[in-house]
This record gives structure tokens, sequence and C-alpha cells, in this order.
């Protein structure tokens, strides 16, 4: 490219003189009483704007010439490879010409400092057009093999996404992060998005756990039977045969890993804080008591606190007690006599808890119900059991997908596990998977700054538009930006990839069958006639 700036002021006036010339044409037009032709009304209108815009902006103008050289072993390959640039210009409205005569000076062009050869194809542009004439200006998005996600809406190109890749420092990445967020409103697409991606990344190898708190995954063995093998659904009922399946004591392996979830278990239950110097130390005594017997459960804990027979205790006993007769309560509390436990060995595992009652995301901590109280401590014990799942063979990569993640993220217990899971992922080679409404339910900037891929659906809030745009590392004053997040249509969604960019990508799952399988909405009633 051969580059001249034009200073505005000299732009303007070479654009005012070109602006007289194109009026000169149309008044001879109309006094010899034809038609002035669609060209010169177009460069008028183009001439017009031009105009406007260097006066606006006070920008300058650059005087562009554009020499292409192609190289080729041989002459057809030559041929071939000037008709593919042709075409690749052609595109884009650009016209490449080859003028036989003038190859050599042409050529010469190319050595550093030459002055430009000749003069018949000068154009004056913006820095703007000039920005994208190169190749590499086309828009590029995830990766060039892999897992094929959908469509860039803007170039058309295929997406491709490798989820494992984030952890090994790439060239050019912006994260090591393998936590990804799905954000956006209600019907937006981020289930399907997310489900398409774990179930992909599942046949590439990957092994996964993904928590259901909606239980809208539960025939995926009959939707996906070509993997109806690998996938173990965990339905977790309020039924006698499930019970204490979700007690820390039966579900951890490690002592000490159940003694820390019974402890954040019990306090998050009670509302009793570690800074109660009255409570807390004969809860935690309690607890100690029945993690060094031989037989372990969060039942065994109530006996311990009455054994004590203290105010103190015989009160927490009783507000422990209290929680139990919960249809499925059970699940929390066993009495130290259950052996089974949730296998995590396929390679696509769904944890259902059918009956829970998660709180609006509106609703504070102290206004849950006794219901939405034991719905989060559930998600609780299943997200700490995925961290264990977590640190099992780190050749593989293993995904914690969390639907609703707002139900949990937005108590304490449920942000500090949401970080641990985070951190230990990028260490075991395993990604955390958000699928939440807001990007304000995703914390603070710590957890934020560790999330890689992004995914934004639709939002219709402006304020969420703006948070989502500044989550994205984009303008969120820019009306285009708000726009575009606003009008995006079911299964299209902003995204960043590894290398920090952002663009506009259609979700793609090609088969119908996956369409079906993956599709959340409830089922049309069907009329029929008599």
């Amino acid at each position: 490219m051969n580059v001249e700036i034009v200073a505005n002021k000299k732009a303007l006036s070479t654009v005012r003189n070109k602006k007289k010339e194109l009026k000169d044409l149309d008044n001879h037009a109309f006094e010899s009483d034809t038609e002035t032709s669609s060209n010169v009304i177009e460069a008028l209108d183009s001439v017009n704007e031009l105009e406007t815009n260097l006066d606006q902006s006070k920008e300058s103008m650059y005087k562009l010439s554009y020499v292409v050289r192609v190289s080729a072993p041989d002459l057809d390959e030559l041929k071939r490879r000037c008709n593919e640039v042709k075409d690749f210009y052609d595109d884009l409205n650009v016209k490449l010409v080859r003028p036989f005569g003038d190859m050599m000076g042409l050529h010469n062009e190319f050595i550093p400092a030459s002055k430009r050869y000749m003069n018949d194809y000068i154009q004056y542009v913006t820095s703007d057009f000039l920005a994208g004439l190169g190749f590499g200006a086309t828009q590029m998005l995830g990766e060039t093999e892999e897992i094929y996600i959908g469509y860039n809406l803007d170039t058309g190109r295929n997406v491709y996404l490798k989820p494992a890749l984030a952890s090994q420092g790439v060239k050019g990445s912006v994260t090591n992060a393998l936590a990804a967020a799905f954000v956006g409103s209600l019907g937006g697409g981020k289930s399907f998005s997310n489900n398409m991606i774990v179930y992909y990344s599942v046949l590439f190898g990957a092994q996964a756990v993904i928590v259901d708190p909606k239980s809208e995954r539960g025939n995926w063995k009959e939707t996906l039977p070509e993997i109806a093998d690998e996938i173990n659904i965990v339905n977790l009922t309020s039924e006698e045969i499930n019970k204490g399946l979700l007690d820390p004591y039966v579900i951890m392996k490690r002592p000490k890993d159940s003694e820390s979830l019974a402890i954040d278990i019990l306090t998050f239950l009670t509302g009793i804080s570690s800074r109660d110097g009255e409570k807390f130390p004969v809860l935690r005594k309690a607890i100690r008591a029945v993690t060094k017997s031989e037989k372990r459960g969060l039942l065994l804990v109530i006996d311990e606190l009455r054994a004590e027979n203290t105010a103190i205790s015989n009160n927490i006993a009783e507000h422990i007690e209290s929680f139990i007769d919960y249809d499925f309560a059970h699940l929390l509390f066993s009495d130290g006599s259950i052996s089974q436990s949730i296998s995590l060995e396929k390679q696509l595992n769904i944890i259902q808890v059918t009956d829970l009652v998660l709180p609006d995301k509106e609703t504070s901590f102290e206004e849950y119900t006794t219901m939405e109280l034991l719905s989060v401590a559930m998600l609780i014990v299943i997200s700490t059991f995925a961290l264990d799942f977590i640190h099992s063979d780190r050749s593989i990569f293993k995904i914690v997908d969390l639907d609703e993640a707002w139900s949990f993220l937005q108590v304490a217990q449920g942000k500090t596990l949401s970080m641990k899971l985070v951190r230990a992922g990028r260490a075991m080679n395993a990604g955390v998977y958000f699928v939440t409404q807001n990007t304000d339910d995703l914390l603070d900037e710590k957890l934020k700054n560790n999330l890689g891929l992004k995914f934004a659906f639709r939002s219709t809030d402006i304020n969420e538009i703006k948070k989502t745009l500044e989550f994205f590392g984009v303008d969120k004053e820019d009306e285009n930006n708000q726009k575009r997040l606003r009008d995006l249509e079911n299964g299209q969604c902003l995204v960043s990839d590894l290398y920090g960019r952002v663009g506009v990508i259609q979700f793609h799952p090609i088969f119908e069958e996956l369409l079906h399988a993956f599709d959340t909405r409830p089922p049309v009633r069907k009329e029929v006639e008599q």
C-alpha cells in the first residue's frame, strides 16, 4: 500500500473542487434539457456526505494506491492464485486489474522507499476504508478446527471451539482460564448452546457433570441414543431409596472433606455464624465427634448435641431437627448406615434434584423460605461433590456445568465454592460453566477475570446490556453495540474467545435430533380433529 496523508484542509478543498465539477455537469444537463446520469447524482450525494464528515471530524484523507504481488512456482498455479486474490477483493467490491506492460515497474514498487510507479489507480480514502483493506481485516473468531458450534453472522465464516485449549498457554491468547459464562435473559438460547458445547466436548473425549436443578435433561438417554451407554442420570427424588444420598458423610470420600462440608451445610441452614462465640463451638464439637466415630451421618450430629445436654446444644439440635420433616430434606440426612453413593464414572453425568424450590434472584438471603434454604443447601453439596470430581485424572478434560448458577452464587458458601471450582479447574484440566441470567451474578472482578470463553444472549434491560458490554470489554455507551445485543435472535449470541476477539455468532446444531434433545421449551398442545 502506498499511502500519502492529505491534511484535512487540503482534503476539504479537493472535495469541494470535485463537488463544483459535478455541479457543473448537473447544470449542463439541466440547461441542455437532458437527464443527469445516475452516476453523477450518486457521486454528488457521496461528495456531500464526505464533505460533511471531513468538516465535522477534522480527519485527514489518504491518497492510496494498492498493489498486490502474487508469486507461484509455475504459471498455472500463478493464474489460479491471481484469480483467487481477485475473487477475494471482488467480494469486498474492490476491483483489481493486471496491467501487463507495467509488471516490472509495479514489482519495483515493492522495494522499500521506492516511489509510486503509476498514478492511474489512485483512490482518495478515509482511515476506516484503509483499515478494512488488508487480508487481516476479515473477522476471525474461535479456533480453526475441532468443535463446530455455528457461524459468524458478520462474515458467514464457520466458528470452531477447543474448550480445553485455554490451559495450554496458547500464543496470542489473553486468558488461560478454562471456566466459561453463558449469560442472557430467559429464552435466548443459553441452555441450548451450553448443552451443545458440553455434548460435543464429551464426543471429543471430555468427561462432564451437569448440575440440573430444573430437571430438563432427564430424557437424554432416549433423545441421544448414540451415546446412551455413556449417559448417567442421577435423579434425586424425595423417594425413600434416595435417603441420605446427599449427606456430606456419604457423598464425600475423605472424612476431612465431609467434616468441612457438614459445617458449611449446618451453619448455612441454622444461620449460626463462625463468629458466634456461644453456638458455633458447640456445633463444631458435635460435628468433630461424628467425624471421629465409626458411623457417620448428619443425623448423628443431632444425637451428639443431645448427648451434651446443655441449653445451647439442645436448642441447636432442635433447630437442625426441624428441617428433617420436609419431604426432600431426608436426602441430606443419614444415620450412618447408607453405603450407596453417586457414581460419576460415565462420560456424561447429569445430577437432577426434581423437587428443588429455588429462590428468585431478587430474594435476599434473609427472606429465604425453609424449602429455598434446603434447595440451595443441596446445590452446595452437589457442587462440592463436583469439586471432588475435578480432582480425578488430569489428562482428561472435565466439565462441571452449573445451570441456574445464580441460585448459589448469591450465598456466601456458594461464592467461596465457585472460586474454589474455578481455581482448582485451571490446575486439574477442568472447565466450570456458569449458566446464569445476569453478569452481576458472576460476583466480583476476581471471578470475572478467571472466565475464559464468554457467551451473551439477548437482553432487553439497558443497564444489563451496558454491564454485559463492559464484561466483554467493548464500548458500553456505543448505541450500535447496545442495539446489536438487544436485537439478537434466539440462538444468536455475542461471544468473546480466548484471544479477546468479540463477535456475533449463530449457533448451528446441524442435526435435527440435537435440536429436539436440547430444546427446553414446553410442548405445544395439539388439537385433535374429531
